[in-house]
């Protein structure tokens, strides 16, 4: 018989043990508390990750409109032939087992699509197979979930041909892709733009941002319009959640979110007037840009040379971008070109000269043909001299020593204050991308800080006639004729037919003297334009051309009509082909000024 001391001793090993399991149960509950609740999402995350994918599909871009309705920018139906790389994934993976060398991979794959494609073929005739073994092995490795686009802009018979012929359970099938198209080519191709494909799609308000993500290809502008507007035209994009097997092919879907088309977008400009333009500047090289006074719309903006924006979309082929780069016609002569104004910056002397009232409509000067500073001989484009003149002459005539004799009695300050009155040094704020924000109206300090060097009279006797160290773009000057002609210091222009903000400028002049400055411009606009009243005013600048002596001319005009009540402005901007010394810049200007003043009469867009 057991004593009764060791039973209890036994009952005491026996308590410790049960306490001993409990804590182990206890230990075990609280882990599996861990595993199960605290750190459930962090393990369903990566089930989610493991078993699900997301694929973005964007929404169709919008279609851009001129003026009067007319399509700038749509879609083409693009007829694709597509294959689903799923469909040949049994006998490639058992190929891989046994060989794993990378380009015996890619040549197996290539073959077994193309002799299935073959099997086609025989039936119908050739089909397209316009990709590479790099291509689908890349595309088999990464973007399984994903059919695979083989050719595309198949001839319409071939598509109903094979949509006739491809059974439903076939690893091939075809499809219409819209691309973007430009009706009109060339025309108004630095406004409008153009647009490549992309796979950087906005994804911040669709869900799945950890899981691993398809795209199907966007269209992004790259320039233009198209740039500028990118985000309303291109709308918002959509997507689905999928659950996969483990070998990654679709077994449900799981969320699907629509996508939302953008929108449509129309322009002030007139495309019949900017083709008007760009045939009357065939051959150049320079721009033409005509606004609405009244609404502020932009009608035209020419730059050439131009490109076809057909050609750069879907994608920019090398070999095309560099052609374009070689003629200099990716430049938008009209935003980003900067030129010297030449006798056009005549009119900012004038309205700063009768500012400062240093002359009156009764004032009389001497020209002789020579204006001489020091050392320094300037001559007036008539080198017998304009005699006894009086200020309206004056800018009539161009006259280079009426406008330096004023201009070194302003000073450089009075004729910097004038411009920056006028705004030429600012962009125009024109809603296009890549304004130049370089233009130059020079001062002491500037020359000081950029050249290092103190200003000179001669300096002020350039800047007053237009050249020296002036820098402005065309663009700028299309709207300070359209400021001047309402008697204002600022215009504010725009391509977009969408609400814009009131504003009113300040008035540049006391009526009288604008009046004055109008009429002088009136009698140079006689001399070009004779079957509507116009104001103008001609220039020829001088540039010196790079790493030679010798010299180009810039030919302007500027102006806006009818004078008595304006209702359109604009600059003309030619480059000289050459270094030829028979080139004016009003003899140049003045024909395509008659071409686009002709069509806005016949066609309504100028009422007399």
């Amino acid at each position: 018989m057991i004593p009764f001391d060791a039973q209890k001793t036994s009952f005491k090993r026996i308590r410790f043990l049960q306490c001993f399991i409990g804590i182990l149960f206890l230990i075990l509950a609280c882990a599996i508390f861990y595993r199960q609740g605290i750190q459930f999402y962090r393990f369903n995350k990566l089930g989610n990750q493991q078993c699900l994918r997301r694929i973005l599909r964007p929404g169709i871009r919008g279609t851009i409109y001129d003026c009067k309705g007319r399509v700038l920018a749509t879609h083409r139906n693009c007829y694709c032939l597509y294959v689903d790389l799923n469909g040949f994934r049994n006998s490639f993976a058992a190929f891989c087992k046994k060989n794993k060398d990378k380009a015996t991979q890619q040549e197996q794959l290539w073959a077994l699509v193309y002799d299935e494609l073959l099997s086609y073929a025989k039936q119908i005739g050739s089909v397209p197979f316009q990709v590479s073994p790099q291509k689908l092995l890349q595309h088999y490795q990464q973007n399984l979930l994903l059919p695979l686009k083989i050719s595309q802009d198949l001839p319409q018979d071939l598509y109903a041909e094979l949509l006739n012929r491809l059974p439903y359970n076939s690893p091939f099938q075809v499809s219409v892709e819209y691309v973007r198209h430009y009706p009109y080519g060339s025309a108004a191709c630095h406004v409008i733009g153009y647009v490549t494909q992309t796979t950087d799609l906005e994804t911040a308000h669709l869900p799945g941002n950890d899981l691993r993500t398809f795209f199907l290809p966007s269209e992004q502008g790259q320039n233009g319009i198209e740039k500028q507007y990118d985000a309303y035209l291109s709308g918002r994009n959509g997507g689905e959640i999928w659950r996969v097997t483990p070998s990654g092919k679709k077994q449900e879907q799981i969320l699907e979110i629509p996508s939302i088309n953008g929108q449509d977008l129309t322009l002030s400009l007139d495309i019949e007037l900017q083709k008007v333009c760009e045939n009357a500047m065939e051959g150049m090289k320079g721009s033409v840009s005509i606004v609405d006074i009244a609404t502020g719309g932009v009608l035209a903006m020419v730059s050439r040379p131009g490109f076809n924006l057909n050609e750069l979309t879907p994608v920019l082929p090398q070999q095309t971008f560099e052609e374009i780069n070689a003629r200099g016609a990716w430049l938008n002569r009209a935003i980003q070109g900067l030129y010297p104004p030449g006798s056009t910056f005549k009119v900012v002397g004038m309205s700063a000269g009768l500012r400062a009232h240093l002359f009156d409509p009764q004032t009389m000067y001497t020209c002789t043909g020579i204006y001489s500073i020091d050392s320094l001989r300037m001559r007036c484009h008539n080198r017998n001299g304009h005699g006894s003149i009086h200020p309206m002459e004056a800018i009539t005539v161009s006259c280079n020593p009426f406008f330096i004799h004023y201009g070194l009695q302003l000073g450089v300050q009075g004729l910097h204050d004038e411009s920056i009155r006028y705004q030429l040094h600012q962009p125009t704020g024109i809603d296009l991308p890549y304004e130049t924000k370089r233009a130059c109206i020079p001062s002491p300090q500037w020359k000081r800080e950029k050249l290092k060097d103190g200003w000179a009279l001669g300096d002020t006797a350039n800047m007053s006639i237009g050249q020296g160290y002036l820098l402005v773009t065309p663009f700028r000057m299309a709207c300070f004729a359209a400021a001047v002609a309402q008697n204002r210091t600022v215009f504010q222009p725009h391509l977009a037919c969408i609400p814009q903000p009131p504003y009113k400028a300040p008035q540049a002049l006391p009526p009288d003297q604008w009046e004055f400055l109008k009429k002088g411009m009136t009698q140079v606009g006689a001399r070009y334009i004779s079957f509507l009243p116009t104001a103008l005013k001609t220039g020829t600048a001088q540039v010196k051309v790079a790493h030679s002596n010798s010299y180009t001319h810039i030919g302007w005009m500027i102006g806006f009509a009818p004078v008595d009540h304006p209702q359109i402005a604009f600059c003309i901007q030619i480059e000289q082909q050459g270094t030829g010394d028979e080139f004016w810049g009003g003899r140049t200007c003045a024909p395509i000024a008659k071409e686009f003043l002709s069509h806005c009469l016949r066609k309504g867009i100028l009422q007399r």
